[in-house]
Parts: C-alpha cells; sequence; structure tokens
C-alpha cells in the first residue's frame, strides 16, 4: 500500500472532508464527541496534574475551518499529522489526530488528551511549543500550535545538506539548542507533583523559532510517575530505530533516565549531523561506536558536522574542550547501568557549563 493511500484512510477516519478548494480541510463535529473527548481530556487533567491546568482557548468547528488548513502535511507521525493554517493572519501550526493501524481509538484519543493536558502546563516554559488552544467537537481532539518559521530540527538540519535550504546550524547555535533542550524536559521531571516522562524525544519533535530557538513538542506519549514512586510500568511505545533504553525494551519499566537516553540522539544528531536511522542504514557502524572509535584514537573532529566547518568555529582549544566534554555528556547518557546516567538537570548543568565561556544565557 503507497504512503498516499495509508493517508487518505487517515482522513477518512478522522471524518474531514475537502470542501470546494481542493487543498483545505473541512472539519465538522457534534456535541457527542465534544462530551467524549471532554471526559477523556479531564482523566488525563487529573491523572497528570490533579484536575489543575492554566487556560486556553477551546476552538469551535467553524474557527478551525476559517483557518483554511492546508491537507498537505508538515509533518506526520503514526497517528497525528501537521499541517498548516492561518488563524488571525498569522500562520498557525495545526495537529489532527486519527485512528491508526498500530494505535486503536482509544489509545489514539488518550494521545490526544494527554498531549493537551501536558501542553498546556508547559506553556509557561519558553522551551516549549506553544499551544494555543484546541477543539473537541471534532471525532479526535484538534490541536492549534504556533508556528515556528525555522520548523523542526531534523529538517532543519537535513534539508541543508540535501541543498533545500541555504542556512547552517552553526556550532554555537547548535550547543544552546540541545541546552534548552535539555532545560525544557528536565523542567518535565521536576516542575510537577508527578515526574512527567517525555518518551518521544526525537530530532522531529523539536521546533525551532525564527531566532533559531529550540521549542520541545509533541507530548502525546508522556507518562507520569506516582508519587513516592521512582518508575512505572507500561507497555513499550516510542519510535524506531532511535535511542530507546534496553531497560525500557526489556520491561517497558518507564523512569527518568528514560528521557536521558533518549536525548542523546538529539545530542549525537546535532553534533553529527546524522541521525542514528539513516547512519545505520549507510555503514557497517552504529552511529554511537563511531564516535566512540573517534574518542578512543583522538580524532573527535572527524565527528563534528562537515557543514557547520564551513562558517563554523575554527579548530583552536577552546572548540576542541567544548567537543571533548560534550561526547563524554553524550557517551554518559548512554551507560547501560540507568543508575549511572546523570540526571536531566545534570544535562542541562553540564551543557551550559560546556557553553557559558562563549555565551551567556
Amino acid at each position: 500500500m503507497k504512503l498516499t493511500d495509508i493517508f487518505q484512510i487517515l482522513l477518512s477516519n478522522c471524518k474531514l472532508q475537502q470542501p470546494q478548494g481542493r487543498d483545505i480541510y473541512r472539519f465538522r463535529g457534534n456535541e457527542e464527541n465534544f462530551i467524549k473527548n471532554g471526559e477523556t481530556l479531564l482523566e488525563e487533567r487529573i491523572s497528570l496534574f490533579d484536575g489543575k491546568t492554566n487556560s486556553i482557548r477551546c476552538f469551535s468547528v467553524d474557527d478551525l475551518n476559517s483557518m483554511n488548513v492546508n491537507i498537505y502535511y508538515i509533518s506526520a507521525s503514526i497517528n497525528n499529522k501537521s499541517c498548516r493554517g492561518v488563524w488571525n493572519g498569522k500562520s498557525v501550526l495545526v495537529k489532527i489526530y486519527c485512528i491508526d493501524f498500530h494505535y486503536n481509538n482509544e489509545v489514539t484519543l488518550a494521545c490526544a488528551c494527554r498531549e493537551i493536558a501536558v501542553a498546556i502546563q508547559m506553556g509557561t516554559h519558553r522551551n516549549a511549543h506553544r499551544l494555543l488552544g484546541y477543539c473537541l467537537h471534532t471525532n479526535h481532539p484538534v490541536l492549534v500550535y504556533e508556528w515556528e518559521e525555522k520548523g523542526n530540527l531534523m529538517d532543519r538540519i537535513t534539508n541543508y545538506k540535501k541543498g533545500k535550504s541555504n542556512e547552517t546550524l552553526e556550532w554555537k547555535d547548535r550547543l544552546r539548542i540541545a541546552w534548552e533542550i535539555a532545560h525544557a524536559v528536565a523542567y518535565l521531571h521536576t516542575a510537577f507533583r508527578r515526574p512527567i516522562i517525555h518518551r518521544g524525544l526525537i530530532p522531529g519533535n523539536v521546533y525551532l523559532d525564527q531566532d533559531n530557538s529550540a521549542r520541545l513538542s509533541d507530548f502525546g506519549l508522556s507518562i507520569s510517575i506516582p508519587e513516592g514512586k521512582k518508575h512505572v510500568d507500561d507497555m513499550v511505545i516510542g519510535v524506531s530505530n532511535y535511542f530507546i533504553a534496553p531497560e525500557y525494551l526489556r520491561s517497558g519499566r518507564v523512569t527518568k533516565s528514560l528521557d536521558v537516553f533518549a536525548f542523546d540522539g538529539i545530542l549525537l544528531f546535532l553534533l553529527t549531523g546524522c541521525s542514528h536511522r539513516s547512519y545505520i542504514q549507510r555503514s557497517r557502524f552504529d552511529l554511537v561506536e563511531w564516535v566512540s572509535e573517534c574518542r578512543e584514537v583522538k580524532c573527535l573532529d572527524d565527528v563534528v558536522d562537515p557543514t557547520i566547518n564551513k562558517n563554523g568555529p575554527v579548530a583552536d582549544e577552546h572548540f576542541d574542550r567544548q567537543l571533548k566534554a560534550l561526547v563524554e555528556l553524550a557517551l554518559s547518557c548512554l551507560a547501560n547501568d540507568q543508575e549511572s546516567r546523570p540526571t536531566m538537570v545534570d544535562v542541562a548543568t553540564q551543557l551550559k557549563n560546556i557553553i557559558t565561556p562563549s555565551s551567556s544565557f
């Protein structure tokens, strides 16, 4: 089955119709959906935040239709896709959850409502993708986010490497982005009564604004750890071929260190310009093995994304110090023993210490 055929099925499951303009969605909904979705959202708010929530806008179906949401997706995941719309004269990112072939209807609905609940509470953090509002009248909730001009981190780097963009990310920007993401994840782990584990830390779930500041997004797979506990057991979910902690794969046990292990995939992507997935497809070496080997033979310059060398750092003592410290931090996040990994607070602190001599925050 072709990818286009799959999305046609997803669209029909979302109960979306196209108006006269063939490239624009036509949303529809009813009160029954509103009650069903509202009950699930309330359950998620109680489970995660004891029912507490910040205020946010509830969009109507008419509001969604006035956004002229383009059917061509900006990005897509297993059970959702993100498209571009316009609200009050500004571009917005509209996220549409749909029934898929991996998750049943109840799981998909729970993911959508969990994302709403977490995104609302994360709205006060400057490095979280800002949710403008949501609609509960559609079959599954539709989320409306701020539009981030530079797209997601994965596309931002790979598009330049493919010649689709004329602007690369410099070394100092990559270090700052790493710190911003770590800071946002550390906030998830520590700012609430129950720690929230993201469970979806990949470059595609980080957006960049016009100043290349990071915005952590996609909280649909998030899960909370009960008070007084260090872990929670759940089914194994995540993005295949990315960094998933071995203890989670073995037992389904979710801890804070799960995000630490996954965050390393973002660190290595910022450092090398290679995703774990793309690297193993074209090389006999694992990405981590390659970086580890270069550290052992003291040729760390080889792992640095060559696209940043055109206008990037010179190979001086200061750069060498930052590079060595970043590689050591990245490899420590991948320790097989989860107790040996740093916490996300430690990771954010170490990244800031790496950056401080050249930048201030």
